[in-house]
C-alpha cells in the first residue's frame, strides 16, 4: 500500500493473501469497501501515507494502551482518520469488516470458545454477577468503541465478550480511554491484568436500625479507590447495579435466608455474639464462591454485617429467629 500511487490499480493478488482473495471475490460488499478506500489512499501525499500505515502499525499493541496513560490517541479517533484520509471510507471498511467477522467463515465462535474455556470461573468478566453461556455466544463488546476508534475495529485484542447488561444496557459506546472531558484514563485490560476490589459497605445505614431513616441508605465503597476502579464504576455503572439489581431488592430475602439456614443447622440467634459469629461464618463462605449468585455482594455485605457492632440490627434477627421458630 505505501507504495501506491494515483495510476495504480486495483489488483487483489497484489495487496492480499491469496485465501483473502477468494473471501474477497465472494463478497462483492466488502471488494467495494476494500476499492473506495484503496482509491482515497493512493490519492495522497507520501506524508500523509506514512502517517497513516504508523498509526496503524503503532497501534497492533493495542493493550499497551490501556496502562499507559502517556498514550495519546486523539490521532487514532474517527475524526482524525477521516480528516487524514480525505473522507469516511476506512471507517466504512472498518465498519463492514466487523459484521464480517460475525460470520462462520471468519471463526468468531472459536475465539469465544478459547476465552470461554480459559475462564476459571464462567461470569462476565466486568461485572462478575451475570453468567457466560457455552450454549450461545455472549456480546462482543470493543472495548474502545468502533465508532471512536476504527483503526481497532476488528483488531482481537480490542474485542472481549461480555454479558448483556455490562455491554448494551451500560457500556454501550462509552470511551473507556478518556473521560468526557477528555482526559486520558486507564483502564484495567481484560486478557492479562485484572482488579481485585474489595466493597465496603461501612457507610451504610443498615435498614430498621435509624429512628431519622427507618429505610437505611446502602452505599458502596471500593477498597482500593484508584483511577482503575473509578473507570469500572462509571463504565459499568457498578455501584448503582449491585444496590438497585441485587442488594435493595433482595436484602431481606437473603437476611431471612440467613436465619433459615441456622435453624437448619441448630444454631440458637438469640446470643449476639452467636449472630455475629454467624454471619461472618456466612460471608466467608460467599466470599470462597464469589463467583455464585451475587455472592460477589454477599461475601462483604455479610462480613459488614458481623461486624457493625449494630445491637438494633442483631436485635431484628433474633425477633426473625424467635417468630420462625414460634417463640411467644
Amino acid at each position: 500500500m505505501a507504495g501506491t500511487n494515483s495510476r495504480s490499480r486495483f489488483v487483489l493478488n497484489n495487496y492480499f493473501h491469496v485465501d483473502f482473495v477468494d473471501i474477497l471475490n465472494e463478497s462483492p460488499k466488502l471488494k467495494e469497501k476494500f476499492e473506495n478506500f484503496f482509491n482515497s489512499f493512493k490519492a495522497l501525499g507520501d506524508n500523509e501515507k506514512t502517517r497513516f500505515i504508523e498509526l496503524l502499525n503503532n497501534i497492533q499493541e493495542f493493550n499497551q494502551v490501556f496502562s499507559d496513560t502517556t498514550i495519546d490517541l486523539d490521532d487514532c479517533k474517527t475524526d482524525s482518520i477521516n480528516s487524514l484520509i480525505g473522507n469516511d471510507s476506512f471507517k466504512q471498511l472498518a465498519d463492514f469488516l466487523f459484521t464480517c467477522v460475525k460470520y462462520n467463515r471468519w471463526n468468531i465462535k472459536d475465539h469465544y470458545q478459547l476465552i470461554y474455556d480459559a475462564l476459571d470461573h464462567k461470569v462476565c468478566p466486568f461485572c462478575g454477577i451475570h453468567t457466560l453461556h457455552k450454549t450461545f455466544r455472549e456480546d462482543y463488546d470493543h472495548l474502545a468503541p468502533k465508532a471512536l476508534y476504527p483503526l481497532v475495529s476488528i483488531h482481537p485484542k480490542n474485542l472481549a465478550p461480555m454479558c448483556h447488561d455490562c455491554n448494551s444496557k451500560n457500556k454501550g459506546a462509552k470511551d473507556i480511554l478518556y473521560t468526557d472531558q477528555g482526559v486520558r484514563r486507564t483502564f484495567v485490560y481484560p486478557y492479562s491484568n485484572h482488579i481485585s476490589v474489595t466493597l465496603d459497605f461501612s457507610s451504610s445505614i443498615i435498614p430498621q436500625t435509624d429512628i431519622n431513616n427507618q429505610e437505611g441508605n446502602w452505599e458502596i465503597l471500593f477498597d482500593p479507590a484508584n483511577g482503575e476502579t473509578e473507570t469500572w464504576d462509571e463504565i459499568f455503572n457498578i455501584k448503582t447495579r449491585y444496590l438497585t439489581d441485587f442488594l435493595i431488592p433482595n436484602y431481606e430475602t437473603w437476611i431471612n435466608d440467613f436465619v433459615l439456614d441456622c435453624i437448619e443447622d441448630n444454631i440458637d440467634l438469640n446470643d449476639s455474639d452467636l449472630i455475629k459469629e454467624q454471619l461472618g461464618f456466612f460471608g466467608r463462605r460467599f466470599n470462597r464462591k464469589w463467583y455464585e449468585q451475587a455472592n460477589l455482594i454477599k461475601g462483604p455485605l455479610f462480613d459488614f454485617l458481623a461486624n457493625c457492632e449494630n445491637n438494633l440490627f442483631f436485635n431484628s434477627i433474633t425477633t426473625i429467629y424467635n417468630k420462625r421458630v414460634g417463640v411467644a
